[in-house]
């Protein structure tokens, strides 16, 4: 994919881009999709989210080599994750294809490219985390996702963060 194609979809339409790329990776690997609704339902928060600093602290929390570091609930000070959440994702993390953590991580890489910053012009930093992602996508044969739907969202919208919409109504997954 060229991503030029994306210079004019908004930060929020393009971490939508790479959710909806995560969904893709699930399927692929023929996940049981259930399970991996909470992570989902946390991630597409940030299409409507009114403080992106939290999601990026919620998102650090469930990142699956961030959660796994600690064995038991009790051993890190989680500000956004209840116990039973922790114990869940502790659960579900145990033997994941690696290639589901990067994917995870590259979203928040990609969500978290202009915090405290401004996007300038087309958003550089965020393009680059994209084009990680499209390039982890392709080289693992991962399908990607359609752009049309993602199109709407525009980089000239709330000075490149584009407005808060729903994201759930791209989701393959959250919408079966």
């Amino acid at each position: 994919m060229d991503t030029n194609n994306l210079k004019n979809i908004s930060l929020n339409g393009r971490v939508a881009y790479g959710i909806s790329c995560f969904e893709n990776v699930l399927l692929s690997l023929k996940c049981d999709v259930s399970n991996w609704k909470m992570v989902l339902e946390y991630m597409w928060q940030f299409t409507s989210s009114q403080d992106l600093e939290a999601w990026n602290d919620q998102i650090a929390e469930i990142i699956p080599e961030n959660l796994l570091e600690f064995k038991t609930y009790e051993e890190h000070d989680f500000e956004y994750l209840e116990e039973s959440q922790f114990k869940y994702l502790y659960g579900l993390y145990q033997n994941i294809d690696t290639k589901i953590s990067h994917i995870i991580r590259q979203i928040f890489y990609l969500g978290s490219s202009h915090s405290y910053s401004v996007i300038i012009d087309y958003g550089q930093r965020s393009l680059e985390e994209l084009d990680k992602l499209i390039k982890f996508m392709v080289d693992n044969c991962f399908p990607l996702p359609d752009i049309e739907p993602f199109l709407k969202y525009s980089i000239e919208e709330n000075k490149g963060w584009g407005n808060k919409f729903d994201g759930t109504v791209l989701s393959k997954i959250l919408n079966q």
